[in-house]
């Protein structure tokens, strides 16, 4: 009878390290499913990160307002992806909507600040 008890335990222990392993491989799965699930309109095409200022420049495109001050600056005043367009960082302009937006998402999805 206690014979069959202790190898039940060690059955035990063996299933709880396999259940373990397996978890982690889904949360590792989870996260990363979860970082292709933030909408790509609210991350900086300069910095990869999502937008905590983010501003429309005069081409359209929205930027985190530091990085693009600093492209702006290092390419003397030129778009980075659009060349031929050039403005100075008084041309930017708050996008007040996408802030909104991205401030509703992370009020919503509280684990893309990891993102």
């Amino acid at each position: 009878g206690g014979g069959g008890g202790g190898g039940g335990g060690g059955g035990d222990e063996l299933l709880q390290r396999r259940v373990a392993a397996v978890n982690k491989i889904l949360s590792n799965a989870r996260v990363k499913r979860r970082r292709d699930d933030v909408p790509p309109s609210i991350i900086c095409k300069l910095s990869g990160r999502i937008m905590v200022d983010p501003v429309l420049a005069p081409g359209g495109q929205s930027y985190e307002r530091r990085e693009i001050e600093k492209k702006l600056e290092e390419n003397g005043g030129h778009d980075p992806f659009k060349a031929d367009v050039r403005y100075t960082s008084d041309a930017l302009e708050g996008n007040l909507c996408l802030k909104r937006f991205i401030d509703d998402y992370l009020a919503e999805h509280p684990w893309a600040y990891g993102a």
